[in-house]
């Protein structure tokens, strides 16, 4: 008797990679107009497109007249799409963002007849365990993955469980195209390594990327092969026949021991990366919880702008893998998701003024939207006059916004002014809520030199041309480093020797009452170490002018002992991790085929914690640990999306084509921070690193009627979900919505 095989017919598309959107479109029509051909004549029974919508709109915005043919082949369970908008990573994009994916591919995929959903994320570079929270929240309870499985950790078996979720490992991935080229005899050594992990029966799937569909499928699979009995099915059907057994013994899938995770693409056009923290924040912390509570009317171009964003969510986009027109079309969209949201915060804020500003012959007290569970001692606001006790950080030309937010009025080049950029430190304020707060007279509690500052909470000095960061507990050293890079935008490669950056100087940027800085410069870099009376943080502002290219920037921490555990912010919560502090890359270069070699880089999305000490960080995803350093990129240059020769990775990843914008010349500015303490410090201090909170000037009435309301202690507010808080308790490690 032959042992059963279940087949699904797919194809695995990136929306923009080595070629560019409207190109792949092209492609996409004749590769669909092929899939609906076998479908509505029953030479295929049934074809599975990929788990996400967007490719399948793209579709129909050039083919609208197949909507009904497409929706009817859906409503017969001929075809399957979603839950997914786009296909997209799980390591470097926000909780809020996972939701609102699923939240959109539901949708349409709902007005197109699809009832049932499977969370198909075939060709992620690692799953994090936040996926499948949003999977949960979402009550689907299938999923398909891929890489970053260790077989020995679900039980050495395709079919496991992941808390309540039924999960299917490709351990073989998505890509086969045997039946295709009519390879029959290599198709069973393919299925024949499929089955050391599966029970009874298993799941092959029939496609790989920009594939067109088998042609005439239900022929085709018959009697091919003397061992199996390939029969043409659904996921859903094999998911309804599989046993799925013993849960798995890991809390992510970032393990290359089985398939590649190119890690390197936390890093690649890490401008970008940047780009998207400072839009997703805006959007989840700041504007859409405005537009809620103060029933403003913007709801619709939120959603645009969030589609905007998914665009880039996509995978290969936000990877940095893609050719340089590909990369520009992303910046495209980063810039009109900025403009859109600036604009509706500029109106709501304006419209709340309107309505609830009186005439107080008094100038010092503003308006302060507080969307954190903080009290916020100090704050940031931009006004075209200086307010009494503040300080002026910045200075720029622009019009007033009451100007700009009147539509009775036009702006003209008379009313260009000067825009002031200040600090104040504000009176006591409830959390998340709208309060009118006092500016008060400061009372300066830090100290600066030429080499040092300080607060009553932490110090950085600068000792023999070597920067040290300390508390009264705590001591550890600051240093930047430099290394070539020899890998491509899939992979770091490191070649020779780690250098030091040597410090040149240091003085005194600015002294203000509330805040000072100190300007540490080395060649090509200028790092800006920023204290104020009350932060519990160092603050770190990096400009640098790159010239250089196949390298990569690191900024270290080096403490008094090694860093064998670390805690990191996972897109919901936290994920801890045990490291081989040991290990150095280089010792096993070059990589033997078919593997990956091991790293010691870790992705995080806002914060690391190790040892009592906590990075804080805007947009730089990645980590690594050697021995008594914890070292976080700030920029990596590569010129080719995948080098064949990459002496980290045997075989590549991607075409040889050449990525010059990738080498990242140019001037580039990022932050990040340093406090001491652990992960409850982290999101303790994580929104005023952000600055998750709107100023506006003026008095406002007492009893505003608001919807907010008290947030449970030790939480975190990532955003909002159909309406509801996304709540992450830091002290429970649970995820609620209320």
């Amino acid at each position: 008797m032959k042992n059963k095989v279940y087949a699904y017919l797919h194809t695995h598309w990136d929306r923009e990679w080595y070629r560019d959107k409207e190109d792949f479109n092209i492609r996409l029509q004749k590769v669909f107009d092929g899939v609906l051909d076998e479908l509505s004549s029953n030479r295929t029974p049934y074809f599975y497109f990929d788990g996400q919508t967007l490719a399948l709109l793209d579709y129909l915005k050039y083919n609208p007249s197949k909507k009904e043919t497409v929706s009817e082949l859906i409503k017969k369970k001929k075809l399957a799409i979603g839950p997914y908008f786009v296909s997209a990573d799980t390591y470097l994009v926000s909780f809020p963002c996972m939701l609102k994916n699923l939240e959109l591919g539901i949708k349409y995929s709902k007005e197109l007849n699809q009832k049932e959903f499977i969370g198909y994320m075939c060709d992620v570079f690692g799953i994090s365990k936040s996926a499948f929270k949003a999977l949960e929240i979402n009550g689907i309870n299938k999923a398909v993955i891929w890489r970053g499985v260790n077989p020995e950790k679900i039980n050495n078996n395709s079919n496991f469980k992941y808390g309540d979720i039924s999960v299917l490992w490709l351990s073989m991935g998505y890509f086969n195209d045997f039946l295709h080229n009519r390879d029959f005899k290599n198709l069973e050594k393919y299925i024949d390594k499929i089955f050391r992990y599966s029970d009874n029966i298993c799941l092959l799937p029939v496609g790989a990327d920009h594939l067109a569909v088998l042609k005439n499928a239900s022929k085709t699979v018959k009697n091919v092969s003397d061992k199996y009995d390939i029969k043409i099915i659904s996921p859903f059907e094999y998911f309804k026949n599989a046993k799925f057994g013993k849960p798995a013994k890991c809390d992510e899938f970032l393990d290359n021991s089985s398939t590649y995770i190119l890690q390197g693409v936390y890093t690649s056009r890490i401008d970008q990366k940047i780009k998207n923290v400072e839009v997703e924040n805006k959007l989840s912390k700041i504007v859409e919880p405005l537009n809620f509570y103060l029933n403003g009317k913007f709801d619709s171009y939120i959603e645009k702008t969030y589609e905007t964003l998914l665009k880039n969510h996509a995978h290969d986009s936000i990877y940095g893998c893609s050719l340089d027109k590909v990369a520009r079309a992303v910046d495209n969209r980063f810039e009109k998701c900025n403009n859109m949201l600036d604009s509706i915060l500029l109106h709501l804020t304006h419209k709340f003024k309107n309505k609830y500003k009186i005439k107080d012959k008094s100038v010092n007290k503003i308006g302060l939207f507080n969307l954190t569970n903080n009290n916020i001692k100090l704050a940031e606001i931009k006004l075209p006059y200086i307010l009494k006790n503040s300080q002026v950080i910045e200075t720029q030309k622009g019009f007033p916004t009451a100007l700009l937010s009147d539509e009775y009025k036009i702006p003209v080049t008379e009313d260009i002014c000067d825009i002031y950029t200040q600090i104040v430190e504000i009176s006591s304020n409830k959390k998340f809520s709208f309060n009118t707060v006092e500016i008060k007279k400061p009372n300066k509690n830090h100290k600066i030199t030429k080499s040092s500052l300080e607060n009553k909470d932490i110090k950085l000095y600068v000792k023999n041309k070597s920067v040290f960061i300390e508390n009264k507990q705590n001591k550890i050293e600051l240093f930047l480093t430099d290394i070539l890079d020899i890998g491509d935008s899939y992979n770091s490669a490191p070649k020779g020797k780690r250098k030091f950056i040597p410090l040149i100087s240091s003085e005194i940027l600015y002294v203000g009452d509330i805040q000072s800085a100190l300007r540490l410069s080395y060649k090509n870099i200028s790092l800006d170490c920023i204290i104020d009376n009350y932060s519990k943080f160092i603050r770190f502002n990096i400009n640098l002018k790159n010239s250089k290219n196949n390298h990569k920037l690191q900024f270290c921490i080096k403490s008094d002992r090694n860093f064998e555990k670390t805690t990191a912010q996972d897109a919901i919560g936290i994920i801890k991790r045990t490291h081989d502090f040991n290990y150095n890359i280089q010792d096993y270069m070059p990589a033997n085929r078919p593997y990956e070699l091991k790293t010691n880089i870790y992705p995080m999305q806002n914060f690391v914690c190790s040892n009592n000490i906590a990075i804080l960080t805007k947009g730089l995803h990645e980590y690594e640990i050697y021995k008594n350093e914890l070292r976080v990129c700030f920029l990596r240059c590569t010129g080719t999306i995948s080098n064949p020769k990459n002496p980290v990775r045997a075989i590549p990843a991607g075409p040889d084509l050449k990525t010059p914008d990738a080498q990242m010349h140019g001037n580039y500015s990022l932050e990040f921070a340093v406090l001491f303490g652990d992960k409850k410090s982290a999101f303790n201090n994580l929104d005023d690193f952000m600055k998750n909170y709107v100023t506006i000037d003026g008095s406002f009435e007492k009893n505003i009627n608001l919807e907010f309301d008290e947030l449970p202690e030790k939480s975190y507010f990532y955003g909002l979900s159909k309406k509801k808080k996304v709540l992450y308790n830091f002290k429970e490690d649970s995820v609620s919505l209320m």
